[in-house]
């Protein structure tokens, strides 16, 4: 024996069924209850190495072999010295598009910061107060002067002076 609804009772029902579902999913979208809870993800390398970090505008990346080289050079200094080495390569034209991702590197805490070419290079005073313990070197960045914390340096030779900077990066102390 099937149960048999009088006419106009179908209508009752599935309206029944679609308050009492809108009410649930109310009751969960608005109290939280039922989803899963995340806790915000936190820039933090356990492995307690240092981190250099390599940033470059793509005129810069594609137009000569100082990027290639010093990339070449950090990757060789962190493979042996048991650094962290990473490279941002955007297509940067001017300073302030350069700039925040600049900023970025701070914040993944970069222990040296070394930018190649015009926009990175003049950006690099402009976060150098912004960080004045973090070192920056800045490659062929048409600078004259910069703050104590930035050092200016050319093409040729400066693969060799940011290789010795890799390898006297310091491992970071537990807790610090």
């Amino acid at each position: 024996m099937s149960p048999r609804l009088r006419p106009g009772r179908p209508i009752l029902v599935v309206s029944a069924l679609g308050a009492t579902a809108a009410a649930v999913l109310g009751y969960v979208l608005f109290t939280g209850h039922g989803t899963p809870r995340t806790t915000s993800a936190k820039a933090n390398d356990v492995s307690g190495r240092a981190t250099a970090c390599l940033a470059a505008d793509s005129a810069s990346a594609t137009g000569g072999d100082t990027v290639a080289g010093i990339w070449s050079a950090m990757q060789s200094a962190g493979t042996q010295h048991s650094t962290n080495v990473q490279r941002m390569i955007e297509p940067a034209t001017t300073t302030e598009q350069a700039a925040p991702h600049l900023a970025g590197l701070l914040v993944q805490h970069c222990d040296l910061i070394v930018t190649v070419g015009a926009p990175f290079g003049q950006a690099a005073p402009g976060i150098a107060s912004a960080a004045s313990s973090v070192p920056i070197i800045a490659v062929d960045s048409t600078l004259s002067s910069a703050p104590a914390n930035v050092t200016l340096l050319t093409g040729s030779g400066a693969a060799a002076r940011i290789t010795e900077r890799v390898i006297g990066l310091q491992r970071h102390i537990a807790g610090s």
